[in-house]
């Protein structure tokens, strides 16, 4: 558990920190977040994770101005106090408090929750491992680009993959994959890495962005289109995309074995570059 969290403006012990009652973001889900890697000390994908930032708040008109300088003074100091060498930055913005009512207040102060916690990464190397997973039907709402905490639907079916020893549950829409519960989904067929097109049926993660920036160093035909779920199971290769778990090689899928239930070699290399990125920088 970690020692500290900062609230609003001060950094405050951890067990004792607190919201409002009447904050929108615990009644109504009125609140966006990001999830950081930290990797050896340092930020991974930063500038991607408050460009997606600045999208969220903007598209659910929550006035709060992204400042880098200060985000980024806030995050060090957490990972200092908290001595979080590896794990994550979560941070959250609620429109802030009001007396409960659907239709919101324009000059509502928003509230800024952060807070550390550590966290091992599946990396490459003699202890990297791929994942079973499930399907599950996608029960979200229609704006899965915003990064809102509202993640009812997607506890339901994670919460049914920890029930079958899964590590993740991808979401089926219509037959068609969209994405993971907190993952991204990609499919590798002969030299072709299909994964589903950033719009708003899935969320454009920050692992997903910046390894669309490696798989140009490669000989890989990127496609960006949906895919059905004969295409899911059938694929030569599988694997997700988050921030706290990196590039993670899928072996099963319900009941079907990918690449004979081994770790495929093209999602290897894929997160050896990745994860050489984010070191080197």
């Amino acid at each position: 558990m970690p020692n500290f969290a900062f609230i609003n403006n001060k950094l405050v012990n951890f067990k004792s920190a607190k919201i409002h009652i009447e904050d929108r973001g615990l009644q109504f889900a009125d609140s966006v977040y990001e999830v950081i890697a930290v990797l050896d000390n340092n930020l991974i994908d930063l500038d991607f994770h408050l460009k997606r930032l600045k999208y969220s708040l903007r598209e659910l008109e929550i006035k709060f101005t992204i400042n880098k300088k200060n985000l980024t003074n806030i995050f060090l100091n957490l990972i200092k106090k908290n001595k979080t060498r590896n794990g994550i930055i979560y941070l959250q913005i609620t429109r802030g408090i009001q007396f409960r009512e659907h239709k919101y207040q324009k000059d509502l102060t928003p509230t800024l929750i952060v807070y550390t916690r550590n966290k091992s990464f599946n990396l490459p190397g003699k202890n990297y491992t791929g994942v079973n997973t499930i399907t599950f039907q996608d029960l979200r709402w229609k704006r899965r680009d915003i990064k809102t905490v509202n993640l009812l639907a997607n506890i339901i079916a994670a919460n049914m993959a920890k029930k079958k020893n899964a590590y993740e549950a991808i979401l089926i829409q219509n037959g068609k994959v969209t994405e993971g519960t907190s993952s991204n989904i990609w499919i590798i067929k002969r030299n072709n890495l299909i994964t589903h097109p950033a719009n708003s049926d899935i969320l454009k993660g920050v692992t997903r962005t910046s390894l669309l920036k490696i798989i140009k160093k490669t000989k890989l035909k990127l496609i960006e289109k949906q895919f059905t779920h004969n295409q899911l199971i059938n694929a030569d290769e599988v694997f997700l995309t988050s921030s706290g778990s990196f590039i993670t090689p899928i072996l099963k899928i319900d009941n079907k074995k990918i690449n004979n239930g081994k770790i495929g070699n093209i999602t290897l290399k894929l997160a050896e570059m990745y994860t050489e990125a984010c070191i080197n920088g």
